[in-house]
Formats: C-alpha cells, structure tokens, sequence
C-alpha cells in the first residue's frame, strides 16, 4: 500500500501522509498441531525404548531416528532416519498448507483459543 496520497487543490499539489491500517493479534503464543503431531511417532518410539531398557534406551532410540545412526551396532540405516524426520517434515508441510488454505484463520475467527494447525 501506498504510504503517500496525492492530492490535488487547486494549482497545485500536495502530499500528505496516508494512515496505516490497524490490525489486532491476541496476546499469547499458539500451537501448530501439525508440528507436533509429527513429533508423536518419535514420542512413542521412545517411550518404547524408555519401558524396555530404561532412560539409555530411549535416548539412543530417539538418537537413532534423527540421525540414522545405531550406536549399538555402529551402522548408519537410512531407513530408520526416514522413520523419524517424514513424520516431522509431513506436520511442518501440513502446517504450511493451512497457512496458506486459509484454515488456521478461519480457526482463529472461530475463537478457538492457542490452536494451529
């Protein structure tokens, strides 16, 4: 939008300031669901690991999905670093997507508190 407005009076021309249009966003931060969403099959990956061998367990596990790397048999497995970021990149591409549909506004002016998808 312009920031300027030409108008003309009489002979001779002036410019004058155009205001601004005010806009209002609600104090607080918002969850994208989609975002996590994609972090849950991690999640539950390693609650897993956590029930079966304890705190190590679990960590190496959740290692292993986001970087392809099996510490307890020192070998990289693309297989399972696919596993771990598809379901991440699929949230953050989903969220994306109801950016621009338009479906996280239309949540907000449902009057959905703190939700995105």
């Amino acid at each position: 939008m312009a920031k300027r407005k030409r108008t003309a009076i009489q002979t001779r021309t002036v410019y004058r300031t155009v205001e601004a249009k005010r806009r209002h966003k609600r104090p607080g931060m918002t969850i994208p669901l989609g975002v996590v969403a994609g972090f849950v099959p991690l999640g539950l990956f390693a609650y897993d690991g956590l029930v079966i061998g304890g705190p190590q367990n679990a960590s190496s596990r959740v290692a292993m999905r986001l970087t392809g790397y099996d510490s307890s048999v020192h070998k990289w497995f693309f297989k399972e670093l696919a596993m771990g970021w598809a379901p991440i990149l699929g949230g953050i591409f989903a969220h994306k997507a109801a950016n621009r549909l338009g479906i996280n506004r239309a949540i907000a002016h449902a009057g959905i508190p703190l939700l995105r998808i």
